[in-house]
C-alpha cells in the first residue's frame, strides 16, 4: 500500500492498515512528518506553524494510542475578556467553580442563562444528531439559540472567530456546535515540543516506512510516480491537503481560512494559563502564554506569548505588541517579537450545509484529509481511518 502524505490523515491511515496486517509505505514531499502540524525552534523558543492547540479528548486521537507517550499540558478552563481597563471572566464550572462564582456578577444573568442552555444542549446532543440538523451560519445559529447581539459581540464572536478563523462567523453552525461540544469534553493543551509532537508520536505508532522529500507527480488507482519513478502497488491513498489532492486527482479546490500569528518574548508573566481576548483592538483574535504550562517552550526567565490573527498583516505588528502589553500589564519595551508565522492554508472553510462524510474515492484513488470530514485534528484522523476502511473494502471487492 502507498499513502501519499504524512500528515495526521495519512499517518492514521497507515496505522489502521498496519494493524490489519498490510505493509504500508508513506510518501511525504517535505522534510518532516506532520503536514500542517509542525514546530521549530527559534532562538530558544518552540514555535508552531500557526497557533495550534490540541484537545486530548478527541475520540480518534485517543484511539491512536499516541497520547500514551505525550506529556500534554492543559490550560485553565477560563477565558478573560479585556475591555476599557476592565476584565471579565467566563469559566467552565466543572473545572473552575470558584472562578465561575466570581464571574457571576460580571455578566447579565439572562445572557449567562441562555449561554448555559446553549452549552448544555450542545453537550447533551449526539454528534450524529447535530450533523443532520438543518444547518445555517454560525452567526444565525447563535441568534436562533436566543443569544442577544451584546452577548454575541462581546463573547461568542470574539471567542469563535479565533477557533474558526472566521471573523464574520459564516462557518457552518453544525460544525461550530461540534467544536463547542469538544471544548466541553476536554481542555485545550500544548506540548513542550510544540504541536509537531503529536505527529511524531503518531508516526511512531504507524509503524510504516516513511520516505521524506518524496515528490509525487502522478497517482493512479494502483501506482504512483515519485521522484520520476513509477511504482505499482495494491492501492493508493492520497492523504494530502485539499490543494495537493486537487493537483493529483480530480477533486475540486476548496476555500481556505488564513491565519497569521505573532510570537512574542516577554519576561515571565504572572498571568494565569488562560486565554486572553482583547475587545479594545481586534487585530488579534486572542493571546495565550504557552510557557505558563510548558515553560520548556521558552528560555529560562522568559515567556512565549502567541497572538493569532485572521485578518492582520505584518504591518499591524505595533498594534499587536501594544495589545500584548495591555493584556499582560507590561511595558511595550518588554514585548519583543520572536517571529511571525503566516499560514495561507490554515483550515478548510466549513460552509453550511455541513457534511460530516464526503465521498473519498475518485477514479479508483482513495482520499483522506480533514476537508472530507471536519476542519480539526479529530476530522483528519477520522478521515484517515475511513480511508483505511475503503482500502480494505476495495481489496475485498
Amino acid at each position: 500500500m502507498i499513502v501519499v502524505g504524512a500528515g495526521l490523515a495519512g499517518l492514521r491511515c497507515a496505522q489502521s492498515l498496519n494493524i490489519s496486517g498490510f505493509k504500508v509505505a508513506v510518501l511525504e514531499k517535505s522534510d518532516e512528518v506532520g503536514g500542517r502540524l509542525r514546530s521549530r525552534r527559534v532562538d530558544g523558543y518552540v514555535i508552531d506553524e500557526g497557533f495550534q492547540l490540541v484537545n486530548p479528548s478527541y475520540p480518534e486521537l485517543v484511539a491512536t494510542g499516541a497520547l500514551d507517550t505525550l506529556d500534554l499540558r492543559a490550560f485553565e478552563a477560563a477565558v478573560e475578556f479585556h475591555h476599557a481597563g476592565r476584565v471579565r471572566v467566563l469559566a467552565d464550572p466543572r473545572h473552575a467553580p470558584l472562578e465561575t462564582l466570581k464571574s457571576l456578577g460580571q455578566w447579565p444573568v439572562t445572557s449567562l442563562a441562555r449561554l448555559g442552555v446553549l452549552m448544555a444542549s450542545t453537550q447533551l446532543a449526539s454528534a450524529s444528531r447535530i450533523a443532520v440538523r438543518e444547518d445555517l451560519t454560525t452567526l444565525e445559529g447563535l441568534r436562533r439559540a436566543g443569544l442577544n447581539e451584546d452577548m454575541i459581540d462581546a463573547v461568542m464572536r470574539p471567542f469563535l472567530r479565533g477557533a474558526l478563523l472566521d471573523d464574520e462567523l459564516t462557518t457552518s453552525w453544525a460544525f461550530s456546535q461540534l467544536l463547542l461540544k469538544s471544548f466541553g469534553r476536554g481542555r485545550p493543551s500544548t506540548h513542550p515540543d510544540g504541536i509537531g509532537a503529536i505527529a511524531h508520536a503518531l508516526a511512531a505508532r504507524s509503524r510504516a516506512s516513511i520516505q521524506l522529500n518524496a515528490d509525487v507527480t502522478r497517482v493512479e488507482a494502483h501506482a504512483v510516480t515519485v521522484n520520476g519513478e513509477r511504482i505499482e502497488c495494491a492501492a493508493v491513498v492520497v492523504a494530502t491537503d485539499a490543494d495537493d489532492a486537487a493537483r493529483l486527482t480530480n477533486v475540486p479546490h476548496i476555500n481556505w481560512q488564513r491565519q497569521l500569528c505573532w510570537w512574542w518574548s516577554t519576561p515571565t508573566t504572572s498571568a494565569s494559563a488562560r486565554l486572553h481576548i482583547d475587545l479594545d483592538d481586534a487585530v488579534t483574535t486572542s493571546a495565550l502564554d504557552l510557557s505558563a504550562v510548558a515553560p520548556e517552550r521558552a528560555p529560562t526567565g522568559m515567556s512565549l506569548i502567541a497572538t493569532p490573527s485572521n485578518s492582520g498583516t505584518t504591518l499591524d505588528e505595533v498594534r499587536a505588541r501594544e495589545s500584548v502589553a495591555r493584556l499582560y500589564g507590561l511595558a511595550t519595551s518588554d514585548v519583543a517579537l520572536v517571529t511571525v508565522t503566516e499560514v495561507a492554508r490554515a483550515l478548510p472553510h466549513v460552509a453550511p450545509p455541513f457534511r460530516a462524510r464526503r465521498d473519498n474515492t475518485v477514479d479508483g484513488v482513495i482520499l483522506a484529509g480533514d476537508y472530507l470530514t471536519s476542519s480539526s485534528i479529530q476530522g483528519a484522523l477520522v478521515s484517515g481511518r475511513r480511508a483505511a476502511t475503503s482500502v480494505r473494502q476495495s481489496l475485498r471487492g
